[in-house]
């Protein structure tokens, strides 16, 4: 396949935004309205906003049936009329909704309620064991194993978030999960609070169980921790950062360069910083280069060109390309443009991937628009184009060298992904 021909495909998803979030809960920034969400809705206004939902993607949407035959969706259709038939609060109306908007299977479609509701402060990621706690506080500390919340085991909750997770794989749907947990309304709708508390049974590193009381806090102090906690993550990162979503840094000790991608924002600065990194690798000859893409769930698709422009031979461009090896990182976080950045990379074969399989299938819609429900206020996001960026794989990009975080590898701060780019370098 050519270089081209998928750059060019993948055009159509350019200008999506950062859809979800950097690190921190931008799931709830895709519109500008506030939601009330004990406001009571009447029927004919539930109707009027979800008549006004069906003739949006039904207008804008490419193909809203396509993981469902038009029976089926015609079928949910009358079932949610027949259920909005008395009132109901604003909460419970979404949440019939997105649930609905989830059976469309496009990751980029979906509803979200903006407020300032209370978060479970609870930082959680997956790793080979299970769901894992990554900070410590509220009782709980960094490595604990979940074993469930508010008496749920892991599995059910998984099962019953997913159901109003807009996913394409079951790789977003657990990186999803790790934010839905925090959210009042979402442990509200899974009857997992009890007096303004959480009770959560973790497990440590030695096997041991305990269970503790986690209370709900008001969102600024969620997201005051979630970004303390980004700033003690990626601060190594850092030492040549051009911002909190860029940057590079050179180990010469195994021979590379070390390029962060947190979201794809195509600024003049993205590509000087881009542009200075490779002056800088031919510099001090390096010959390896990493791209990691973990963080990134996505933007604009033209960031890619600035990378492909250099490590991609080509008679048409004026730079010095980059002859070395590169390699590309991967998460379940890797979404939308930075899905398709990764995907560039392999089907071309121009690069090794390693981590963990996208949160994005490759058979996938984007380039979204925003609405806004007008009784409910609830914020609409939606795709309007479908694009395919893969030959290889269907629900998501796999990397060629599988590497699952661990809670060891969390406790002691090892980037475990990184270190198998230092054993292959070693290798060659």
């Amino acid at each position: 396949m050519k270089i081209e021909s998928i750059l060019n495909k993948s055009r159509i998803s350019a200008g999506i935004g950062i859809l979800f979030f950097l690190i921190i809960l931008s799931w709830y920034i895709w519109g500008q309205k506030e939601v009330n969400p004990a406001v009571m809705l009447k029927p004919d206004e539930m109707q009027e906003d979800f008549q006004f939902l069906i003739d949006r993607i039904l207008a804008r949407h490419p193909d809203p049936a396509r993981n469902m035959t038009k029976e089926v969706w015609n079928k949910r259709i009358d079932e949610i009329k027949n259920e909005l038939d008395s009132e109901k609060s604003a909460a419970d109306f979404y949440f019939i909704l997105q649930e609905f908007i989830a059976e469309m299977e496009d990751a980029h479609t979906g509803l979200v309620m903006l407020d300032d509701r209370k978060r479970l402060p609870l930082l959680l990621d997956w790793t080979e064991e299970g769901w894992t706690v990554l900070e410590s506080g509220y009782g709980v500390e960094k490595g604990d194993l979940i074993v469930s919340l508010g008496g749920m085991e892991v599995e059910e909750i998984v099962k019953d978030l997913g159901g109003f997770i807009s996913a394409e794989n079951p790789y977003w749907k657990k990186f999803r999960a790790n934010f839905l947990i925090r959210d009042e309304y979402y442990l509200k709708k899974l009857s997992l609070i009890k007096h303004n508390h959480v009770v959560v049974t973790v497990e440590n590193i030695q096997g041991k169980r305990r269970k503790v009381r986690i209370p709900l806090v008001k969102k600024d102090v969620a997201d005051s921790q979630m970004t303390n906690a980004e700033d003690s993550w990626y601060s190594w990162y850092k030492r040549y950062n051009d911002s909190n979503t860029f940057g590079w840094s050179l180990d010469h000790e195994n021979n590379i360069g070390y390029y962060y991608l947190h979201a794809c924002i195509d600024t003049r600065e993205y590509r000087k910083s881009v542009s200075n990194f490779f002056k800088e690798v031919k510099r001090d000859g390096i010959g390896n280069i990493v791209i990691d893409l973990r963080q990134n769930a996505g933007g604009n698709s033209a960031v890619i060109d600035a990378f492909i422009n250099r490590i991609q031979p080509s008679s048409i461009n004026n730079y010095s390309n980059f002859t070395g090896n590169t390699f590309v990182l991967i998460s379940n976080n890797t979404f939308s443009s930075a899905n398709m950045f990764a995907s560039v990379i392999q089907e071309n074969n121009i690069g090794i991937l390693i981590g963990e399989p996208t949160g994005n299938s490759p058979f996938a819609f984007g380039e979204v628009i925003s609405g806004v429900l007008s009784n409910s206020q609830i914020n609409l996001s939606l795709s309007t184009k479908e694009y395919i960026l893969s030959k290889t794989y269907k629900d998501a990009i796999y990397p060629d060298y599988l590497v699952q975080k661990t809670r060891e590898s969390i406790i002691s701060n090892k980037d475990i992904q990184l270190e198998k780019v230092i054993e292959l370098i070693k290798e060659k």
